[in-house]
């Protein structure tokens, strides 16, 4: 089997399958995505709305497969799931069947041109009969950025570094840089580590304990270092991290028949993330630290009851808790002195708990139809302490419980047609960084709300499946979500002042706060033809809007039209694989006037429109050694994705050798 970047490859290539009637493009990100590592949720007090890290600290190169879920799944997975599930699943150590000790093997080393990037893998997984185990780490050291040189002259110098800060003298100092193409300040290193023990006493049951940690460099913000205040950059140094996480996990799997379940899965899980954020300004002697930490503790109780071949029945029991700690100081550079600063999250601290029950039932009733219906209840309390705030008061206790519901029906008339539709209703409730944070950002501020309340959606979708000449697949799906009380940013005022002075400056106060009405539409479109056995060909397009309908104004993070296309050609040990990934224009009236699009990243009339030509081909040398090459940003095109703040690497070579055992 090929393998391409550390993941195993599936279907003629393919990484991420999606599952669900929407099979198109995101969901706006601030409609939360609920990620998930091996069962156990991500999501925590802290976690963000929008453009995130964090799914760095997942390595892929460990990874078995990925399962992309579109549309409301709240359900199955809870309240922070409105947008969708990202749900990472990783190799399992496989026991032996023959009473003979299973060894397997995999490494792989790989350099990519464009950040001079060199990663290496190692993993190894031992199985006996009854017990196995399965070790894995990974190193990356990724250098700084080189972005691509063929532009459109009406860009001008968007998205080159013109300069950088560095200390001339132990002075700061704004320096030309010799080459505007290369981002210094985009390398970074990372390390994942991850450990996985398996023992079945019996074939009826199962336990895992999975142990993994990421850590990393720390990780420079681009989007920061290159504000400019006047003639010299706004900032000296601005950094994440080190980035942690450490993941411990216990899954036990009962698969003996009964009266109550067929199979039953808990899992008892522990994390501990560190988010630190750094910045100093331009000759400014003081660096404003803070830093987050956060702990996790997680109760997961799934079980599946089948009777016969027509019902299935999940259901189950959900139990979290998170505290976070949030401290913050100004430490002087020369001489070492330290004084207090603003925390970003409330620095008595916060706690939340949550806690779910669901039911979900699958029926059968011929090969034509199929219902699937569910309904789950969320109850959650959150709480947060301010000491020595900017705020009018000291603290903010939230408690929100609501039902969620989803009903669909999938009804196949031929073996070539395909209908579905679902109905489902969404709620979500804040989290710490939705109502207790205080962050600087472009020419903004976002304060705590203490009034701020739970989100809710309704959604309406439908999709057609069409088979044609049993060689081309034809998807078309289109879905329109109404927003309740849905949580957008908005100007505020702070004892009767619209802006406040933080960190030496001046912002523009806005809070999250609940919009009285918003609705999201869109569509997308999947093609696949297989020419023969040996040629596919992919397509997809994605289109999303979405409205304010209380403030009348968009809401942020809103995608432009965007899709694939590929062509592969795979036979025996070789295959070639040439896609287009196309990009359209989001306009700067489609922006949220609150800084949720990353306008400052943009040109005056918005993110331009993109597309890159890239190819990819492996080979197969022998039973233990793969070989691919790919080229990606084949013409060496500049261009920076939609609400980014840093430029898309050029072009790209990507050298990656693998050993299999």
């Amino acid at each position: 089997m090929l393998k391409y970047d550390g993941i195993r490859i599936r279907e003629y290539g393919e990484v991420n399958h999606s599952k669900g009637i929407r099979n198109g493009g995101p969901v706006p990100g601030f409609v939360e995505y609920r990620h998930m590592f091996n069962g156990v949720r991500l999501n925590n007090a802290i976690y963000r709305s929008g453009h995130l890290q964090n799914a760095i600290t997942i390595d892929h190169s460990i990874l078995e497969r990925t399962e992309v879920i579109f549309g409301p799944s709240s359900i199955m997975y809870g309240s922070d799931a409105l947008g969708g599930v990202i749900h990472y699943y990783t190799m399992d150590p496989h026991l032996s069947e023959d009473h003979q000790t299973h060894l397997e093997v995999q490494a792989y080393a790989q350099y990519a041109t464009a950040m001079r990037g060199k990663n290496g893998h190692l993993d190894f997984s031992v199985g006996k009969t009854h017990w196995g185990f399965l070790t894995s780490v990974t190193y990356k050291d990724l250098g700084d950025i080189r972005i691509g040189a063929r532009r459109s002259s009406s860009l001008a110098d968007w998205g080159k570094l013109m300069h950088y800060v560095d200390q001339v003298d132990d002075v700061d100092s704004t320096i030309a840089n010799e080459n505007p193409l290369i981002q210094k300040n985009t390398g970074y290193h990372q390390l994942d580590i991850l450990q996985k023990f398996c023992y079945a006493p019996s074939k009826y049951v199962d336990w895992i304990l999975n142990l993994q940690y990421s850590t990393s460099s720390d990780i420079d913000r681009l989007d920061k270092l290159n504000d400019y205040n006047g003639s010299n950059l706004k900032y000296a140094s601005y950094y994440y991290g080190p980035q942690d996480r450490f993941l411990l996990s216990l899954k036990n799997v009962l698969k003996k028949d009964n009266r109550v379940f067929t199979n039953m899965t808990t899992i008892v899980a522990f994390q501990k993330i560190d988010e630190d954020r750094n910045s100093r300004k331009f000759r400014n002697e003081d660096l404003l630290s803070q830093q987050e930490d956060v702990n996790v503790f997680s109760l997961n109780m799934d079980l599946l009851k089948v009777w016969g071949t027509h019902h299935k029945l999940n259901y189950g029991l959900e139990f979290n808790h998170n505290t976070v700690a949030s401290q913050a100081w100004y430490e002087n550079i020369s001489n070492g002195v330290l004084h207090p600063a603003q925390t970003r999250y409330p620095e008595g601290g916060s706690q939340t708990w949550s806690a779910s029950a669901y039911a979900n039932y699958k029926w059968l009733f011929n090969k034509q139809l199929v219902l699937n219906g569910g309904s789950r209840y969320n109850w959650a309390t959150l709480s947060s302490l301010f000491s020595n705030s900017i705020l009018p008061y000291d603290r903010i206790n939230i408690s929100n419980g609501a039902f969620t519901g989803s009903l669909g029906l999938i009804y196949s008339p031929t073996d070539r047609w395909q209908l579905n539709t679902i109905l489902s209703s969404g709620f979500r409730n804040p989290n710490v960084d939705d109502y207790g944070k205080v962050r600087a950002k472009d020419d903004f501020i976002t304060i705590p709300n203490e009034e701020l309340s739970p989100e809710y959606s309704y959604n309406a979708e439908i999709g057609i499946s069409w088979m044609v000449e049993e060689y081309v697949k034809i998807e078309l799906v289109g879905y329109y979500t109404y927003l309740k009380d849905a949580i957008v940013r908005t100007g505020h005022q702070l004892n009767g002042q619209d802006s406040l002075f933080y960190d030496g400056d001046y912002y523009r106060i806005t809070t999250n706060y609940n919009a009285g009405q918003g609705y999201i539409y869109g569509a997308s479109m999947n093609v696949t033809s297989n020419f023969n056995k040996n040629i596919i060909l992919k397509g997809t397009l994605n289109f999303t809007k979405g409205h304010n309908i209380t403030d009348d104004v968009p809401l942020g993070h809103i995608p432009p039209v965007f899709g694939r296309t590929s062509l592969t050609y795979r036979k025996s040990r070789f295959f070639v694989d040439t896609y287009i990934v196309y990009h359209g224009w989001k306009n700067s009236e489609d922006f949220s006037p609150y800084g949720e699009d990353n306008e400052g990243e943009a040109m005056a009339d918005g993110f331009p429109s993109w597309w890159t030509a890239n190819l990819k081909a492996g080979f197969n040398v022998g039973s233990h050694f793969d070989f691919i090459l790919a080229i990606e940003n084949l013409f060496d095109q500049f261009y920076k994705p939609y609400a980014s703040g840093i430029s898309a690497p050029g072009r790209n070579f990507i050298l990656t050798a693998r050993f299999t055992l």
